[in-house]
């Protein structure tokens, strides 16, 4: 059986210590003020595999953002788009190191157009950056259990570290939710995602208050 972990940027990663240990993690977007807390250090730490699933707006290394890389035993960095709507890779981006090298980066593979939604802006896309990488989990790392946390869809939560990368203590609850997309947009993309991959076992631990009746889904409310 194959199992991934998706750490997300939400209250609920708070709670990483009750998700079991794996090999592989994927991590979303800015993440170097989350690897300061001692929990989620270790968890990475533990894992033979990271990858990192980085929106293009999300890159602050500024701010200590490719810090992160020599950490932990990154593989590759995915970013949340298909090629045919990819904005053009910048160079910073081509030349991060991780521990043994340049880290390869790519796009989201044309699988995942099938789950994908329009929008003005972009022919295919999931709503966030996570939805993406939970995507990118079960199309092309084809596994059999995804444990999810930190996933709590802006439903009245912002981020874990009131932090959207850039520096600490920048982003409050009102701005994180006012720079996400709808709660409901979210759960809905979620849902119908989790429904047409039933031979999948989907665990969340999330701050939200999703109610959803799933065989495939178990929700741990942690908060």
């Amino acid at each position: 059986m194959k199992t991934v972990s998706l750490l997300c940027r939400g209250p609920s990663l708070g709670y990483i210590s009750n998700i079991p240990k794996v090999d592989h993690s994927v991590i979303v977007n800015a993440f170097h003020y989350e690897v300061e807390i001692e929990p989620i250090h270790e968890y990475l730490s533990d894992c033979s595999k990271v990858t990192h699933v980085l929106s293009l707006g999300a890159h602050w290394p500024n701010a200590g953002a490719n810090t992160i890389y020599k950490k932990y035993n990154f593989d590759k960095i995915v970013l949340p788009y298909v090629k045919e709507v990819s904005p053009p890779i910048p160079e910073h981006i081509l030349q991060i190191e991780g521990r043994d090298g340049i880290l390869p980066v790519e796009n989201l593979d044309d699988i995942n157009k099938k789950d994908m939604v329009p929008h003005p802006r972009y022919a295919f896309r999931a709503p966030t950056s996570g939805l993406a990488a939970l995507l990118y989990i079960v199309n092309e790392l084809k596994v059999d259990i995804v444990n999810i946390v930190g996933l709590d869809f802006y439903d009245n939560t912002g981020y874990f570290t009131n932090s959207n990368g850039r520096k600490k203590g920048e982003a409050p609850i009102e701005i994180a939710i006012k720079s996400g997309e709808p709660t409901d947009e979210m759960q809905d993309f979620f849902k119908k995602f989790v429904i047409s991959n039933p031979n999948v076992t989907f665990n969340i631990y999330t701050a939200s208050k999703i109610k959803f009746d799933i065989d495939n889904l178990k929700v741990i409310k942690v908060m």
